[in-house]
């Protein structure tokens, strides 16, 4: 049995630990071991456990972002000097953990795991390096272009899940583009309409329009939540649901509030307060907090919205077609390849609350095409994000590797 340390390089929930997750559910277990090793602790740590997959929490590794997600500069550049002298620490005590585990294969989850991919290249383990979100430019592009070098030099194989963040890479015959995929099995959109939306409180008459994603400014919660009196205007029983982390506002100590808000940290959040007040207070949006029941959340929607204002694979996208529902998501790299425009759903401007707001009342007020939308949705998810489809194709790169 070959042995395989996947590395996550962080320990909160979100789509990449979750595609991990659904990886390894159906990895065979007669052929391989998996070992999950996550450089922070936090609640994906045990959900992974809860699978029965032995976790471990590695707090002296750190990562490196330089992704549109996230990236040192503007408000995080005070953090790159600490990255920077971490970076070699990193990399040693990767090592000695690689040596503790004694792995034949090493799968990075993210484009952040530099510091390990160099660990198991001096060790010399192969390593399967998945690309999960497109690679930021920066201020002058030294950054991305040492991480594009590190991922071609130290990479056995690269998985990118889509078109676009393989594109963000130096071209090499070791890429493969697999997309994240979603299991039909807990994806049924044979669920109870009316149970889901009594669960949430929502009526059948209501038009319910969903985003998954938080409060996020890459993921566009502001032209969101500006976009619903617009809905509203015209869709007068329309509400506005938003699950994932909640807009986080000074904190419940003065000092740490005092410090938030003369560094700007929460200033985003106070944004979306300022423009969802009014909406919150007439019930019209709700902001959710982490759900683990999304399946029932989209089957409680009409449509899902992903108003992202920068490139990166949108699980939400896929999800919402497992689900049969229609999407409206900005036409930005990743939702451009899942959104099948006026077929799938509506791909508008990013950060455009009014033409977000015209695309959300489009499918609302034609029945009829929103049905279309859902068949269409639906097909094109069986056909490309099958989860056992898509694992096999992974899983086939490791018996390429190390057999079986």
């Amino acid at each position: 049995m070959k042995r395989i340390l996947y590395i996550h390089h962080g320990g909160a929930l979100g789509g990449a630990p979750l595609s991990l997750l659904l990886l390894l559910q159906q990895l065979d277990r007669s052929c391989f071991e998996p070992i999950v090793l996550c450089l922070a602790a936090g609640p994906v740590v045990e959900r992974f456990r809860a699978a029965g997959i032995e976790t471990h929490v590695a707090t002296d590794i750190s990562d490196f972002s330089q992704t549109e997600l996230v990236w040192y500069g503007n408000a995080l550049l005070w953090q790159l000097p600490g990255k920077a002298l971490r970076f070699l620490p990193s990399v040693t005590a990767a090592r000695r953990y690689l040596r503790h585990f004694q792995p034949d294969l090493v799968h990075l989850n993210s484009s952040t795991l530099a510091a390990p991919a160099q660990a198991a290249f001096q060790e010399r383990l192969p390593v399967v390096w998945h690309i999960r979100e497109p690679l930021a430019r920066g201020y002058f592009g030294l950054r991305r272009r040492w991480l594009r070098r590190r991922i071609a030099r130290h990479a056995t194989r690269v998985v990118a899940v889509s078109e676009n963040d393989a594109a963000q890479l130096l071209r090499s015959d070791r890429i493969r583009v697999i997309h994240n995929f979603v299991d039909f099995a807990i994806f049924d959109h044979s669920i109870d309409l009316d149970a889901a939306r009594a669960h949430l409180n929502l009526t059948p008459a209501q038009h319910v329009v969903t985003m998954l994603g938080g409060c996020s400014a890459p993921k566009g919660t502001l032209p969101f939540v500006r976009a619903l009196p617009l809905v509203r205007a015209k869709i007068p029983n329309t509400r506005f649901l938003v699950a994932g982390p909640k807009p986080q506002v000074g904190a419940s100590k003065p000092l740490p509030a005092l410090l938030k808000r003369l560094s700007r940290a929460d200033a985003y959040d106070r944004a979306v307060m300022a423009a969802a007040g009014a909406s919150i207070a007439s019930g019209a949006l709700r902001f959710l907090g982490d759900r683990d029941d999304v399946p029932r959340l989209l089957v409680a929607s009409d449509l899902l919205v992903f108003p992202s204002v920068v490139p990166h694979f949108a699980r939400p996208v896929i999800e919402a077609g497992a689900m049969a529902k229609p999407v409206v998501a900005s036409d930005l790299g990743g939702p451009r390849e899942l959104v099948r425009h006026d077929e799938t759903g509506l791909l508008i401007p990013p950060n455009n609350p009014q033409k977000l707001a015209e695309a959300i009342i489009a499918i609302l007020s034609d029945p009829a095409r929103a049905r279309a939308m859902c068949v269409a949705g639906y097909r094109r998810a069986c056909e490309l994000f099958d989860a056992q489809k898509n694992a096999a194709r992974t899983f086939a790169i490791y018996e390429e590797l190390i057999g079986t």
